[in-house]
């Protein structure tokens, strides 16, 4: 496989991520991971690499706003809203980890589908 591939469906798929969560619609990260998941052809590549894509388009929204203005006291705020008082990495971790699975997800299925319907060649 070419590493040009891969490298534009991570970039086009971070893109779709990161826009999706830039605009209000966070569910975009699942249809960036079936991107990656079609256009990687070997699913122990496109896998992780949507799941990448998935966290980055999330993460990175996250760390321009700890850069600007600091998250420290909505991510203690919101700990403590959740119960873990004086925890405020949680509530950050859980938001990365929700864009990882919703790419993660979606190159799974995408990569399986393909499987489905492109014949195996030998």
């Amino acid at each position: 496989m070419k590493g040009w591939l891969l490298l534009f469906a991570l970039v086009g798929g971070t893109a779709i991520a990161l826009g999706g969560v830039l605009v209000g619609a966070w569910w975009l990260a699942f249809p960036a991971g079936m991107l990656v998941g079609i256009t990687v052809p070997q699913a122990r590549l496109g896998v992780p690499a949507g799941a990448l894509a998935g966290l980055l388009g999330w993460s990175v929204p996250l760390l321009v706003i700890q850069v600007r203005n600091g998250l420290g006291p909505s991510a203690s705020s919101l700990a403590a809203i959740m119960g873990f008082t004086g925890q405020p990495a949680i509530p950050l971790v859980l938001t990365c980890v929700v864009g990882l699975l919703l790419g993660l997800t979606g190159a799974w299925l995408a990569s399986a589908l393909r499987g489905l319907l492109v014949p195996a060649t030998r």
